[in-house]
């Protein structure tokens, strides 16, 4: 029962690291497609966001059946868990990449407002926090998780310093409303998908320490 048991942990693990490569991806070629102007590179964002679908629905049904006819105890119970609720995570980085990507399709041609700096900047450091979760899986080190954690306060300032500009942009030239309004958008996505990361990390804590740290301050 135990090994059995372990091959359909490693099985399901296996998965949600392919989901997590997944989600990484589609940010990268998100971001890298509203820089570019890259129309074609959004619609395959667009498109592969149905891998994802799929993923997480093979993946719940793993956990749901682990969860039935093997009874897990202790931390496989909670490797289970929180597997479950990160493959809502990586699910939703899935959307909003592909909200980004139609932020591209949308400018249909047209440079961004302004030259991208810190949505750029923004894209790389939650694909770090991504990193930095699954690394905590798979070494079973709760400070790594931690740090991700840390990481998402640098997200949320950089998404502020994007709103204050893009709103003096509006306020200085009406013109620049509607693809002002567009960048703020991806910038407030990129500002969930931070959001998202740290709820891996926090999954990660769980996993690791048997510690639910949410609303924790």
């Amino acid at each position: 029962m135990t090994t059995h048991l372990q091959q359909e942990l490693e099985n399901i693990s296996q998965k949600i690291f392919q989901m997590a490569d997944l989600a990484i991806e589609s940010i990268q070629n998100a971001v890298t497609s509203l820089k570019n102007v890259d129309t074609a590179l959004a619609e395959s964002v667009i498109q592969k966001d149905t891998k994802l679908d799929q993923l997480e629905i093979s993946i719940d049904e793993d956990c749901i059946r682990v969860l039935v006819t093997k009874q897990p105890a202790a931390a496989d119970l909670r490797l289970v868990l929180a597997i479950l609720k990160a493959n809502t995570d990586l699910e939703r980085i899935g959307d909003l990449s592909t909200s980004i990507a139609k932020e591209t399709i949308r400018l249909d041609g047209r440079s961004p407002l302004k030259p991208l700096v810190d949505i750029p900047r923004m894209s790389e450091m939650a694909i770090s926090m991504i990193k930095l979760a699954f690394r905590s899986f798979t070494e079973r080190n709760a400070d790594l998780a931690r740090d991700c954690i840390e990481l998402d306060r640098q997200i949320d300032d950089l998404n502020m310093q994007v709103y204050r500009e893009l709103f003096s942009f509006m306020a200085e030239n009406p013109s620049t409303i509607s693809q002002a309004l567009g960048l703020i958008s991806v910038s407030k996505a990129l500002e969930r998908i931070g959001d998202h990361a740290t709820n891996l990390a926090e999954r990660a804590i769980y996993y690791i320490e048997g510690e639910d740290i949410r609303h924790q301050e």
